[in-house]
């Protein structure tokens, strides 16, 4: 914003006076538009009065985020000079940086670094998903090719679990457990009219589950995503409608994961030559009215009660649940 300030000055004195209003506006549009993007991750901090520093974070968007923060100078205080963290709370500390000389100040820069996810969950083995299509319905799944392996030669990862479902129908997707959405993409529009086996621009949904864990919707049609970023989703809430693959047929591509370790390291990550950031989960499912793990090209019958879905609900959630279900839809 500074750069822009000097580029007005040094411009002034060159453009007329009837100019100049119109200028400012511009100017003025452009200094709201700036400022209302705000980053994802905020740093504060706060110097006390016995010259310690208490950092803070303040998180604009929905989610757990890993972040890391590096300094690149710290004078007058022996603290570690990289910090890692998952942040998953709207605001909170990060840290306090304690003086090794009480009677001079810390002097300090840093660097931030942080993208979506957690690689440090508490997977609950005990949870049972539910299948995302509409109860009742009968539908045959198939497990994905690796598009890495198949395509660009690169090695498909050991724990590689990603599950197909074709329809000869725009069919209703449904979340498979209770979580948070934490990622929305709804930008493509599919040409049916060719043919094809893969495409990375498709239309998706990711959620964030309370253990750590994720799930991903893949193959909406353009608008008929029918949840918002940010919103707390239960098992079968109406995710979205499905987008025309081919001519003849719509598909759904789904799966569950939980992040790395590796997750904010500069590695490569061409589809050649991928450093696996994620971990695939193969969980059980409540099909056929029992719980099983799936297998490759089966038929399942969609089966759904009360008990998968109150499984995670809190005490509070029960009793509103109780008196609202509707409201848990």
């Amino acid at each position: 914003m500074q750069y822009i300030n000097n580029s007005v000055y040094t411009t002034l004195g060159k453009i007329k006076t009837m100019k100049i209003t119109t200028f400012f506006t511009i100017l003025f549009i452009l200094s709201i538009s700036i400022h209302s993007q705000k980053k994802k991750i905020e740093i504060k901090y706060e110097r006390k009065s016995d010259r310690s520093i208490d950092f803070y974070y303040k998180k604009n968007v929905p989610g757990s985020y890993y972040l890391t923060l590096k300094f690149d100078n710290l004078e007058n205080c022996h603290s570690s000079k990289i910090y890692k963290k998952v942040v998953k709370y709207d605001s909170g500390s990060l840290f306090t940086l304690e003086p090794s000389n009480k009677n001079k100040g810390i002097s300090f820069s840093y660097k931030i670094k942080y993208i979506i996810g957690n690689p440090k969950p508490e997977i609950n083995e005990n949870i049972t998903y539910v299948l995302p299509f509409k109860t009742g319905k009968f539908v045959k799944i198939v497990e994905a090719s690796n598009v890495g392996e198949k395509y660009f030669g690169s090695k498909k990862p050991v724990d590689w679990k990603s599950f197909i479902v074709y329809s000869n129908q725009p069919d209703t997707i449904y979340s498979m457990r209770k979580g948070i959405v934490v990622k929305i993409i709804d930008k493509y529009e599919n040409d049916e009219k060719f043919k094809k086996t893969y495409t990375s621009k498709r239309n998706r949904i990711l959620i964030e589950h309370k253990d750590g864990t994720y799930a991903t919707y893949k193959g909406f049609d353009k608008n008929q995503i029918f949840v918002k970023l940010g919103q707390k989703v239960y098992p079968h809430t109406i995710l979205g409608k499905l987008e025309k693959f081919n001519k003849t047929n719509y598909r759904l591509d789904f799966n569950t994961f939980h992040y790395l370790e590796n997750l904010l390291e500069d590695t490569e990550n061409t589809l050649k030559k991928r450093n696996h950031k994620t971990k695939y989960l193969n969980p059980k499912f409540y099909i056929d009215n029992v719980v099983k793990k799936i297998e490759s090209r089966q038929n399942y019958n969609v089966s759904f009660n009360e008990g998968i879905k109150l499984q995670e609900f809190s005490r509070r959630e029960k009793k509103k649940y109780e008196k609202k279900p509707k409201e848990f839809e």
